[in-house]
């Protein structure tokens, strides 16, 4: 994850000596401008004089106390009436970052892209970039989230930890515009080109790298919900037999998710392998019963399919537990857990005797398109700070 720094600006004044003929030495002292202004109130006309060092302390004062709206207001006006001053960069910077404490992503993206397009090659400017792109994912905007982290990309200075976290953040935008091909291979590069660097610098963060993982495993998931077991017989069997070798494949990955020991991404993980057994379960249960047979021999059927996937049941217990244990190890209480609590519960109430489980529901015709539940909580993510920790003060 990138390093949090902070670039605290000197005083408005420099001064410089120079001789003189008669022996005496001049001090010049450069000022930076100064703009007057006529204001009238309730009171009449009164004469204001500001300067953007003033306007700058201002604005940084009401950063400091999070009273984002006056923030924004100062840096605004800053940039607006001193294009030219030392000042102007950083104010276009806190700027964004009051208008992300206003949670306008959208405005704070601006900003962000005026400094970029005005100042292409100063060290703020990759900065700000990085928060462009995370604000623009806030928004929902993710065309422009992946356009944003392309542009990082194309930085040949990046750190290891910038690159996988610009990659993992680009491949992230890709899934959310449903193009699992492109997102894939991105999560796949940033995986390859940690492994390739990893003896040579270190990575600061494992975040990023979990995320590619999780994603990774993701696709999988979405892949196995979107096989529908049909009838007839023959083509149930086919559906079946796909449904459960994307199931490994997403297990697998979701076991990766775990080795990498990102206590927030292991419970995430941890409660969708869990999931995963479920989702697989109930695909077994509500698959077409084959309409040949009697009331009774339905019954029967369903009894001894329930007895023999009982063990899915299990699986999804089990990685519930890891769950919790890891949470607890770890002092880890998000959504994920919670949820994974919950449902650690109905799964056992399903193993109960028959007489006080809950029914289950049959599938009365084959599903035009694959279930997909809702998820149950959003991917673990830091505060919005700790997301994008580029800070100028």
């Amino acid at each position: 994850m990138r390093t949090e720094r902070m670039v605290l600006f000197a005083a408005a004044l420099a001064g410089c000596a120079t001789g003189s003929t008669t022996g005496k030495r001049v001090t010049t002292i450069e000022m930076e401008p100064m703009k007057i202004e006529v204001v009238r109130g309730s009171e009449g006309q009164k004469i204001e004089a500001f300067d953007a060092a003033t306007l700058f302390e201002q604005a940084g004062d009401a950063l400091n106390k999070q009273e984002w709206a006056e923030a924004a207001r100062g840096y605004d006006r800053l940039v607006k009436d001193f294009p030219d001053s030392r000042y102007e960069l950083a104010a276009r910077y806190n700027a964004g970052l009051a208008l992300e404490g206003l949670k306008d992503w959208t405005g704070a993206a601006a900003r962000y892209r005026g400094l970029v397009e005005k100042h292409p090659e100063s060290r703020d400017a990759l900065d700000a970039l990085f928060r462009m792109g995370g604000c623009w994912a806030e928004a929902g905007n993710w065309a422009a989230s992946a356009e944003t982290f392309a542009q990082v990309l194309a930085h040949k200075d990046l750190s290891l930890g910038d690159r996988v976290e610009a990659m993992g953040r680009r491949g992230l935008a890709q899934y959310n515009m449903k193009d699992t091909v492109a997102a894939e291979h991105t999560f796949r590069d940033a995986l390859k080109y940690y492994k390739d660097n990893e003896e040579v610098e270190r990575l600061d963060s494992d975040f990023f790298l979990a995320l590619c993982h999780y994603y990774l495993a993701e696709i999988s998931h979405d892949q196995f919900r979107a096989v529908a077991v049909r009838l007839p017989e023959k083509q149930m069997k086919r559906d079946l037999e796909d449904k459960a070798q994307l199931l490994l494949v997403a297990q697998e990955r979701y076991v990766n998710v775990a080795r990498v020991r990102n206590p927030a991404w292991a419970t995430a993980a941890g409660y969708q392998m869990a999931t995963l057994y479920k989702e697989f379960y109930d695909a077994l249960m509500q698959a077409p019963v084959p309409p040949e047979l009697s009331p009774e021999a339905k019954a029967v059927y369903v009894e001894e399919l329930r007895k023999a996937i009982e063990p899915l049941l299990r699986k999804a217990i089990h990685a519930h537990e890891l769950t919790q244990q890891v949470a607890e190890r770890n002092g880890i209480d998000n959504e994920w857990v919670r949820k994974s609590s919950e449902q650690m519960e109905q799964l056992r109430a399903l193993l109960a005797p028959p007489e006080k489980r809950p029914p289950v529901e049959k599938a009365t015709e084959p599903p035009a398109k694959a279930n997909e539940p809702e998820k149950a909580a959003p991917p673990p993510t830091p505060n919005h700070d700790d997301y994008h920790p580029r800070v100028i003060l």
